[in-house]
């Protein structure tokens, strides 16, 4: 217990410090002032375009065209391992790939259907005649947690449904631990987005700084239990079987070079959205993995992609996907909130599905491998290699 304190104290250290200080080395006084501001008042940075470069670099044709591409190359292996996996079984167009559910959608799979119902009317409708008394500082708790939860359940559900198994049934305690976390690891995300204001609130403003806490640790309780279920929802699907994604490039992340590799964008990521935040700002979503698998590495533990070694790729791609389907939920559920985020993304800040543009969803592939590291780092029974799970 000692020593993963230890590494939670170190990890902090590296993603919280390292801009900071970059922050106060570089004199940057009026980002340093947004960055400690608590609650954000985001409403305001409007206002103050100094602090808000991203509203200077508009939507540019060649750096959409670069983002576009790059995601597409890095996709391109695991789409073609996957069509090729479909066209073996005959699977063509219009023609069933899932094996048949091995059992009944449980009951409180329906209950989370109708949470998830209430709270998306609520969190849509938020202008009916008596909720407006209660916004904002209800409507977050009675709109965007319920959806959450409902969601949770829903597809825990599912996958007791198709498989038997699920996070939820098979693993409660160490699933119920993911909440908790998840709301310490949306934080770190929180804290570096202040660097880079890619995103920010609305409809928060009349919240005080211990509700502001309160309110979004809820909320963000939600992240990796949702992408877990969605994982192992997944896995259930012989598209997502573990042997579909073997057999690829092998891809030892603990060897010399790619530890300087990952060193390097570290680095990069972490002092770039401070000196540098328009160009920088992707790194927000590759170095905070970088520091972690570098932790693990040192502190020679085992780490959740080291199958890469191996050529098997399959929680990789599982946990990207689940994560990007979560985002999609994310961006619809969120568009018509009152209590809401909207984007303002450097170069690309165009094509907009719901509030989020377009070239912005590649973030949510990294973010998924992401969630599986800290689960994994956690709690190893959710992505144990050849488990039911994922």
């Amino acid at each position: 217990m000692t020593r993963r304190i230890v590494h939670y104290l170190v990890l902090a250290a590296v993603l919280v410090g390292t801009p900071l200080l970059c922050c106060i080395l570089g004199g940057h006084g009026q980002l340093l002032e947004g960055v400690t501001q608590f609650p954000p008042r985001t409403e305001d940075w409007g206002l103050r375009p100094e602090m808000l470069w991203n509203f200077r670099r508009p939507f540019n044709w060649w750096v959409f065209a670069a983002m576009v591409l790059f995601t597409a190359a890095c996709l391109f292996p695991f789409a073609r391992r996957a069509w090729r996996f479909l066209r073996s079984r005959g699977a063509d167009f219009g023609v069933p790939f899932s094996s048949p559910p091995c059992g009944r959608f449980p009951w409180w799979g329906w209950l989370g259907v109708v949470v998830l119902a209430a709270g998306w009317v609520l969190s849509w409708n938020y202008r009916f005649g008596w909720f407006p008394a209660f916004a904002p500082r209800v409507q977050v708790q009675v709109s965007y947690a319920p959806q959450w939860a409902g969601f949770i359940l829903i597809m825990n559900a599912l996958c007791v449904r198709r498989s038997g198994h699920s996070p939820m049934t098979d693993h409660p305690w160490a699933y119920a631990a993911t909440f908790p976390a998840s709301s310490l690891f949306w934080w770190f995300f929180e804290y570096l987005n202040r660097y880079v204001w890619n995103w920010y609130y609305l409809g928060v403003s009349d919240i005080g700084a211990v509700e502001y806490i309160v309110y979004a640790s809820v909320c963000f309780a939600s992240v990796l239990p949702a992408v877990c279920a969605v994982a192992a929802w997944l896995h259930t699907f012989p598209v997502f079987d573990d042997r579909v994604y073997r057999g690829m490039a092998c891809v030892d992340l603990r060897r010399r070079g790619w530890c300087l590799f990952l060193g390097t964008l570290a680095a990069a990521g972490l002092t770039g959205i401070v000196f540098v935040p328009d160009f920088a700002y992707p790194l927000l979503w590759l170095s905070p993995l970088a520091v972690f698998l570098l932790v693990q590495f040192l502190m020679r533990e085992k780490c959740v992609l080291d199958p890469l070694a191996d050529g098997d790729w399959s929680v990789f791609i599982r946990f990207a996907v689940a994560s990007l389907v979560c985002g999609f939920c994310w961006e619809t559920w969120n568009y018509y909130a009152f209590a809401k985020w909207v984007y303002a993304v450097p170069w690309v800040h165009g094509f907009q599905v719901w509030e989020m543009p377009v070239a912005g969803f590649a973030g949510y592939l990294p973010f998924g491998v992401e969630c599986a590291a800290v689960t994994a780092w956690i709690l190893p029974s959710l992505t144990a290699r050849g488990g039911d799970m994922v």
